[in-house]
């Protein structure tokens, strides 16, 4: 006898489905599809100055970007 699954079903995501694509401007996109094909695109930048960019102060030799992003997150 088959056993029977107990509980809620899992809630699944909204499906955005994501590409990266290479320019010929030589920069990299991360572009976001969603199910009734609407198309979002953001560049790539590095990611310590998009912290510097967002506030994160980084006054100190042993602050690195995980740690100036974690900051931010929490702030925000």
């Amino acid at each position: 006898m088959a056993s029977k699954m107990l509980g809620k079903r899992k809630r699944q995501g909204v499906g955005l489905e994501m590409k990266t694509f290479k320019g010929t401007d030589g920069q990299n996109y991360l572009v976001f599809r969603t199910p009734k094909s609407s198309y979002h695109t953001f560049l790539e930048v590095e990611a310590k100055q998009a912290a510097r960019s967002c506030g994160a102060l980084d006054g100190t030799p042993h602050r690195n970007t995980r740690k100036m992003w974690e900051n931010l997150w929490q702030e925000q």
